[in-house]
């Protein structure tokens, strides 16, 4: 099962973007002509049977038992023109990109879609995170947003990812998922339809809900007709439709070369305290982009420091290596981190020189952009006998 390509849409406005995951695409090349009162009008009650139809649809898939939860289209939905537009521009003005998305989504595709099954959810909704982020968990938005589902700061805390200086679990596909999936039920469960939380994924709940009471409109394509919605969010439901039905069938198509990525895989192992990222490939038998790839989520390159434990990912079949080499490496060297008050006079080079670091390593642990520092700093340093820990 695959995925989407680029989704060429424009950014929410300031006060949409702290309502709920960001869109990180431009504006689509569509004409840019005002359509009349008449059209708008036209235009709405076609999308309104389309949303209709498309309701119909998601509701009989959620209600489905877990083996048997799929999204399968009505033809009238397959039909529909703005629907059949996305597909023919995706196939055609935007197919190259479109090819090298869906190479991307083989790797994390089977991960989304078994996390949604779970949580009850249809897996057809992954395809709202190919058009969120084209399945990259280190695409990043203007505004803040980041990951494969494109949280921003407030919607990622409310759903416990964690963000600091050294993790960033919005780019964690798993955790992200998860987080992902809460957020379209508790938008279904407030709006009552599934359209309306589809769209409120990327418009934002806030600036759905505001311009649903604005115009008193009670559904979507009200909204259409009369609010100040965005053309990203008007037609963010049939984009969604024609990127669904491209990913789930692309020879149909014509992306018939497209090589997927492997699937995700990997296992888990346990560390103490920091431990830089190129070490857990040396200790596992492995090479470092594998490592770095699998712990997306880690910024600076390695563990935290000051945790007890941390549960690093490592590629399939190497938890064991790593675990009995890790167990030797602790049992006869030492890692202890200390602080260090910066004193008058003293540089970076002169404490790095005093703890036998390299400045480069101590600036990286401290996040120093640059060299100067000021008197009363404290700077992290870490001792080990480690090899290999800071380099």
């Amino acid at each position: 099962m695959v995925s989407l390509a680029v989704i060429e849409l424009p950014l929410r406005t300031a006060e949409e973007k702290s309502e709920g995951p960001e869109v990180r695409e431009k504006p689509a090349k569509t004409q840019n002509v005002s359509p009349s009162v008449s059209q708008r009008v036209s235009r709405a009650r076609a999308d309104d049977h389309l949303l209709e139809l498309l309701e119909k649809d998601l509701k009989k898939a959620v209600e489905q038992t877990l083996k048997r939860r799929r999204l399968e289209f009505s033809r009238a939905v397959v039909q529909n023109a703005r629907v059949r537009y996305f597909i023919n521009y995706y196939s055609k003005n935007q197919r190259e990109h479109f090819a090298k998305a869906l190479a991307r989504s083989g790797r994390y595709f089977p991960m989304i879609a078994k996390t949604l099954h779970e949580e009850g959810l249809p897996e057809e909704f992954a395809y709202l995170a190919l058009i969120e982020s084209e399945f990259s968990p280190q695409a990043s938005s203007p505004a803040g947003a980041v990951g494969l589902w494109q949280f921003v700061p407030s919607t990622a805390r409310k759903y416990g990812l964690k963000m600091d200086s050294w993790v960033d679990e919005r780019r964690d596909p798993i955790k992200s998922t998860r987080a992902a999936a809460a957020h379209l039920k508790e938008l279904h469960g407030y709006f009552g339809r599934w359209y309306l939380a589809t769209a409120a994924y990327n418009g934002g709940q806030g600036a759905i809900n505001r311009a649903m009471q604005s115009v008193g409109a009670k559904d979507f394509s009200a909204l259409t007709e009369k609010a100040n919605l965005s053309d990203e969010t008007r037609n963010f439901v049939p984009r969604f439709v024609a990127a669904a039905l491209i990913a789930t069938d692309p020879k149909k198509y014509g992306f018939e070369d497209v090589i997927y990525e492997t699937p995700l895989e990997y296992e888990e192992v346990e560390v103490h305290g920091y431990l830089q990222l190129a070490t857990v490939a040396e200790i596992a038998g492995t090479d470092g982009e594998s490592i770095k790839a699998l712990n997306p989520a880690l910024l600076r390159g390695h563990t935290p420091p000051g945790e007890d434990s941390f549960l690093v990912k490592v590629p399939a079949g190497h938890a064991q290596v790593f675990a009995q080499a890790y167990q030797r490496s602790r049992e006869t060297h030492s890692t202890q981190m200390v602080t260090h008050e910066v004193q008058r006079g003293e540089t970076i080079f002169s404490i790095a020189r005093r703890y036998g670091q390299k400045v480069r390593s101590l600036m990286e642990l401290n996040g120093l952009t640059d060299s100067r520092l000021r008197v009363g700093q404290k700077l992290m340093v870490i001792l080990t006998g480690l090899r290999g820990t800071l380099r």
